[in-house]
């Protein structure tokens, strides 16, 4: 039976004969190395700081082999339905609905309740900042300057209540993360402490459900490349809207079985989902 790509929501299939979803869109990692900051308690001009720290980093890009820098802020409650008409208003109602269902009370599953709330509100992060570098060791060198304060970095994070840097490399790929300014931009964080090879093995098997039924888009896992810093390993990722992730998490029973199997059994804390805006520095 052949297949007619044309429609397909996923940016890239790569092994069009795949079994599964998860399969099709994968390909092969980059090797530039990433670093990425995530602040807290940022204030109303972070944008400008942001823009300011970028630019200074652009400036001197060929030193310390800069490729690419964004930032992306926290989404508004305004914004849960991304690029997809008409999906807010179901958002809005999937969140009251929540507030009231025994299940989001469970202290057996005590997950849904807040993944549903860090979409409005993360406990680490009202910005991030991704940065590339050409190669995985100027990304280390560059996540141990700033955390040494650095005074670029010690301006950018001057007004903020937190912070935390970490050196990453790219495991996979999976489609490719749109820079559409309509979508919803997703980052996952992954605290230690713990073996990243077995929290690593665990996202790899949570993964299929975001695909399958939380209709993420894309996905760009990063694992760290110093076991000891705080965040282990993030996925970059997008969603055209969040509709499908949070009726996935508010009434499939899948979504509690999977991120038990893949983390808690494992003993891993559970993930601090991001979802944000990209903002132009």
């Amino acid at each position: 039976m052949s297949v007619d790509f044309t429609k397909f929501p996923f940016p890239g299939v790569q092994d069009p004969h795949a079994a599964t979803l998860t399969e099709a869109i994968r390909a092969e990692p980059v090797t530039a190395g990433f670093v990425v900051v995530a602040v807290k308690g940022t204030g109303t001009d972070f944008a400008n700081t942001a823009r300011v720290f970028a630019q200074a980093l652009r400036a001197n890009a060929a030193g310390i082999g800069l490729a690419d820098i964004t930032a992306y802020r926290e989404i508004r409650p305004d914004e849960l339905g991304g690029a997809m008409p008409f999906d807010q208003a179901i958002c809005e109602n999937v969140l009251h609905d929540a507030e009231k269902r025994q299940a989001t009370q469970s202290d057996k599953y005590p997950t849904i309740k807040p993944a549903l709330k860090m979409a409005e509100r993360n406990d680490i992060a009202d910005w991030t900042l991704l940065a590339e570098f050409e190669t995985t060791d100027q990304a280390s060198a560059a996540a141990a300057a700033w955390n040494k304060g650095d005074e670029s970095f010690k301006a950018l994070t001057r007004n903020t209540s937190s912070h935390t840097v970490g050196a990453f490399k790219n495991t996979m790929r999976y489609a490719s993360v749109s820079r559409d300014p309509n979508v919803i931009q997703f980052f996952n964080f992954f605290p230690g402490p713990g073996d990243v090879d077995v929290l690593w093995t665990g996202w790899q098997e949570a993964l299929p459900w975001f695909f399958e039924t939380g209709e993420m888009r894309s996905s760009f896992p990063l694992v760290a490349l110093d076991p000891s810093q705080p965040i282990l390993v993030v996925n970059y990722a997008h969603f055209d809207s969040i509709k499908h992730f949070f009726l996935g998490v508010s009434y499939d029973p899948n979504y509690l079985d999977t991120v038990t199997r893949a983390y808690v059994d494992r003993g891993f804390k559970l993930p601090m989902p991001f979802f944000c805006k990209i903002v132009p520095v």
